[in-house]
């Protein structure tokens, strides 16, 4: 890995390698600077990650099977596996470099929960969150900024993927959506899954709040608070 500066909560003093441990270990890291990778994150714990205002950024390589190698096909930052728990809060960026595949995260399995950042991705044919093999995401904050493609999604009128289910796993992988900001895209009529598939959590509702931009925030007559 290639990477600037990076401070687990978990010690006072350390060395790059020691934060990089964080990651791959679990635990709470709390990033007091910019993370650029030459290959995607592994996560296979319970890890939590204050991006505090910094990014987390990754070079294209490919990808086959598991194995990382040399290319430009595939760019996915944060790739959670079976056993893995990642949750991303506080300000910041999670940003896929251009790709066929390019995705800021890719939930294999395992579980992703986000409560905040701002996600992006490039390239032509990909989703900005995926999810796979009996894997979820549970989004409660953040922004949603998937590329534009060079065309629609096969078989829809649609331009953007901010979420997407791999079409075989539907009936074990989940997103739910709880909060956040979605541009290009509305993830209660996710048109790269289907016309009217709905990834909003039940008691909550996307609003359109200025052109091409949804929010998705609790229904009003429910919050009696």
């Amino acid at each position: 890995y290639n990477y600037d500066n990076i401070h687990p909560m978990v010690s006072a003093i350390f060395t790059k390698n020691m934060s990089i441990d964080a990651f791959v270990k679990g635990g709470d890291i709390m990033m007091n600077g910019n993370l650029k990778i030459s290959e995607p994150l592994l996560v296979a714990n319970k890890l939590k990650v204050n991006l505090n205002g910094n990014t987390i950024t990754s070079d294209a390589f490919s990808e086959s099977n598991g194995v990382i190698s040399t290319g430009n096909s595939d760019c996915y930052p944060l790739w959670v596996k079976n056993g893995g728990e990642l949750t991303i809060e506080g300000n910041g960026k999670v940003i896929a470099k251009e790709a066929t595949y390019s995705m800021a995260v890719w939930v294999q399995g395992g579980k992703l929960i986000i409560n905040g950042g701002k996600f992006y991705n490039g390239g032509d044919g990909c989703d900005l969150i995926y999810v796979s093999n009996g894997g979820e995401a549970h989004i409660y904050g953040g922004e949603f900024h998937a590329t534009r493609r060079n065309s629609e999604v096969p078989g829809t009128k649609n331009e953007y993927s901010a979420l997407n289910i791999k079409d075989s796993d539907r009936a074990t992988s989940k997103i739910l959506v709880y909060g956040g900001r979605f541009y290009g895209f509305n993830p209660a009529n996710n048109l790269s899954e289907g016309p009217n598939t709905n990834f909003v959590a039940e008691g909550y509702e996307s609003v359109e709040i200025s052109p091409n931009v949804w929010e998705v925030k609790k229904v009003e007559w429910l919050n009696l608070t």
